[in-house]
């Protein structure tokens, strides 16, 4: 590389003689620019050759002889992905503290147009399968149909906020003629605002080459009306939203406050998605072959591989799952058996994780009229898991981490003439969106996830609650 760029320097000195020194300090200049930005790739590249397997290091061989031959364009072809709109940025940038406080505004304001009286009668949520510890601050429920979520005090909490908030500016483009303004304002991609000088010298050295594509207005705009569309349809999957509310647990006072504008009391109002069912039957599914962000710290990853190394293969891991069998003799008092986060990380292999879902839908000896209807419960969901599988088919931008689906079925096996309950009921939703992202292709992990999830539930379902009555149909 450095006998390249001296030759570089000489030709270009003996070619135009009459402005040797100035052509000199200007190709040195430029040589120095690709110097620090190819060291920079170079540094922050997870393919490093010192760490490489020998298989690796014949590939980083061969990529760094054509290297050599075009000694300019292949250093700038290793950093055209980080000028793409949004490259792995969050979706919100929560370190912009007029953003925070323009957004949680939009948040309360919106929770008081459902609720425009104090909220005082909570309670515990029963059916919680996932986040549950004596540190962590429990869902409370509200009636009618209303839970509480309580907002992380971290990056987590605002990045949640931002992302419903975000589904609902797009959500409203049919009545509102400058929602996309608002979403480009609040939620759309770093690059529609000022490049840091970092990202200003890549853009321009890059910005040389030879048909290097430009962006415009209308690539801009067209990304922001990508976004906007999948959040629309990312809404059929989500819990219903209806603001932030602060609420003080009688039992768990604190003043304590966040770095982001949330505080101890904020919670997000959202739609309770048990409260259709007489005994709702959960299970919490951790979605993705990660559940860490590409910039966690390295003792982070490790400790998140660590927790469920088979979540690599499989693409989502079984947190906690809460099913309803009164005639156990595990059950409590309510019929109930809980199988908490030391189950689901039991469950090393395939099989292990089917057995554990044919449980969860209650097994295979059941009587033919309740067989029946948790086949037809099973068919409900897959329909919808189908819908969100195809939603990240056609997903180009969002990344989720740690994020979850959750399944839920009527567990009850007897309804009375006069009530409403729905046997064969079953819901899947998509929950926890603290750390959303942008990600240039898309959630190739979160998409395994979901196709190996309803491949399982299709071998259950025709193997232990399949009827002649009906037929699946995807």
């Amino acid at each position: 590389m450095p006998s390249l760029q001296r030759s570089a320097v000489y030709t270009v000195s003996m070619t135009f003689p009459s402005k040797e020194t100035t052509i000199f300090m200007a190709a040195a200049a430029s040589s120095v620019v690709v110097l620090l930005l190819f060291t920079i790739s170079t540094n922050t590249s997870s393919g490093n050759i010192e760490s490489d397997t020998k298989e690796n290091r014949t590939s980083t061989k061969k990529w760094s002889d054509k290297r050599e031959i075009d000694s300019t364009s292949a250093p700038l072809s290793s950093l055209k992905d980080s000028l793409k709109f949004g490259s792995g940025e969050p979706m919100f940038d929560y370190h912009n503290v007029q953003s925070t406080q323009t957004v949680l505004k939009m948040a309360k304001d919106r929770a008081k147009r459902w609720m425009s009286f104090q909220v005082s009668e909570c309670c515990r949520m029963v059916g919680q399968v996932g986040g549950k510890s004596e540190q962590k601050r429990p869902l409370l429920t509200v009636e009618p149909d209303f839970v509480l979520k309580p907002v992380n005090m971290d990056h987590r909490g605002i990045r949640e906020v931002a992302f419903y908030e975000a589904i609902e500016a797009a959500s409203t483009k049919k009545r509102s003629s400058n929602s996309n303004e608002i979403y480009r304002q609040l939620f759309g991609p770093r690059d529609l605002r000022p490049m840091s000088r970092r990202e200003t010298l890549i853009s321009w050295l890059y910005g040389r080459q030879k048909n290097a594509p430009k962006p415009t207005a209308c690539c801009k705009e067209s990304l922001i009306l990508k976004e906007t569309s999948l959040l629309r349809r990312l809404e059929l999957f989500t819990p219903e939203y209806f603001g932030v509310v602060e609420y003080t647990h009688e039992n768990l006072r604190s003043n304590e406050t966040g770095n982001y504008g949330t505080d101890y009391n904020s919670h997000l109002l959202l739609h309770n998605l048990t409260s259709h069912f007489s005994r709702p039957c959960v299970v919490d599914l951790k979605m993705g072959t990660e559940t860490f962000e590409p910039d966690a710290p390295a003792d982070k990853k490790l400790r998140e591989k660590a927790k469920y190394p088979a979540q690599v293969e499989m693409g989502f891991r079984l947190v906690a799952m809460r099913i309803y069998n009164n005639g156990d003799t595990e059950a409590d008092e309510d019929g109930y058996i809980y199988f908490p986060k030391t189950f689901g990380r039991s469950l090393e292999r395939r099989d292990s994780v089917k057995r554990a879902l044919r449980k969860f839908f209650g097994g295979s000896d059941l009587p033919t009229h309740v067989q029946m209807n948790r086949g037809k419960a099973i068919k409900r969901i897959l329909t919808q898991l189908n819908l969100i599988k195809k939603w990240f088919k056609d997903n180009t931008v969002f990344m989720f981490s740690a994020s979850s689906i959750l399944l839920v079925y009527e567990g009850d096996t007897h309804a009375d003439e006069e009530s409403d309950i729905q046997l064969d009921l079953g819901t899947a939703k998509m929950i926890d969106f603290g750390r959303v992202r942008r990600n240039p292709g898309g959630d190739f992990g979160y998409l395994k996830g979901v196709r190996t999830l309803i491949q399982l539930l299709e071998e259950i379902l025709m193997e232990s609650f399949w009827t002649e009555e009906y037929k699946y149909l995807e």
